[in-house]
């Protein structure tokens, strides 16, 4: 008869699966985005992408806009820098202030917003 796992190893299991299944979530989903390019993030905010944003933004049962979904970030966009850099400082609706991410600059946070939104870069000097 196989022995049941203890209450620590059922969970580290669960855990585990559930972080594989975010990053299988994450590659398909760059794989199908194109116009999503990692070489527009430093390597410190590819970090922090994969590390904080994915949790929620590659996750369609938190409520959070997915990763690449143009139509689902449409309203943010549309807000422009200033509005969604306060909204993500402060945090929105089921957002937490910083997305949790206590390391990441505002720069760093719009990269990875822009990243995730699909929203090009602006041009040096205007919004």
């Amino acid at each position: 008869m196989k022995e049941k796992p203890s209450y620590t190893e059922h969970k580290n299991n669960k855990t585990t699966r559930l972080r594989a299944t975010q990053g299988k979530a994450l590659i398909c989903m760059l794989g199908l985005l194109p116009t999503l390019s990692l070489a527009d993030l430093d390597a410190r905010q590819r970090q922090l992408l994969n590390s904080k944003c994915v949790q929620c933004h590659t996750n369609p049962h938190t409520g959070a806009p997915l990763m690449g979904a143009q139509e689902e970030w449409r309203s943010v966009v549309n807000q422009g820098e200033f509005v969604t850099l306060s909204n993500v400082v402060q945090g929105i609706r089921g957002m937490p202030p910083l997305g949790y991410c206590s390391a990441c600059s505002e720069e760093d946070l719009m990269a990875i917003t822009r990243f995730m939104a699909l929203w090009p870069k602006p041009a040096t000097g205007q919004d």
